[in-house]
């Protein structure tokens, strides 16, 4: 029981740590944000978006994401963003498989409302 218990542990630390590499850096994301074209899709339910988000973003939930693809074809980068960066990794992963190359996992919604307000007070 002991060893199960240790090797979901270890196994949970990995995905965690996969998922928290893929979020793109500050500096990126501070980058894109300046860049017209570039949208931020908040992949996060209608209730949690409707609680706080960032000022300039789309909601479009990760649950309906394959039906809202279409109208994100339009923009020349999209950073997705949720609450910890689990969310928006998978709809990175699923706009990558709907073609998208330039798709960034901003990870937390408040870590990159944190990155754009220390812009504004430069």
């Amino acid at each position: 029981m002991k060893l199960s218990y240790f090797l979901f542990t270890i196994i949970l630390s990995l995905v965690s740590l996969s998922i928290h590499a893929q979020i793109a850096g500050a500096d990126t994301l501070r980058s894109l944000t300046t860049r017209k074209g570039t949208v931020i899709v908040d992949v996060r339910t209608v209730e949690e978006y409707n609680e706080g988000h960032i000022e300039s973003s789309i909601n479009i939930p990760l649950q309906t994401m394959g039906d809202s693809i279409e109208s994100l074809k339009h923009y020349e980068k999209v950073i997705v963003i949720c609450r910890s960066g689990k969310r928006s990794a998978k709809a990175k992963a699923e706009l990558e498989e709907a073609g998208f190359t330039n798709v960034y996992n901003g990870g937390g919604w408040e870590h990159l409302k944190a990155i754009l307000e220390a812009r504004e007070e430069e």
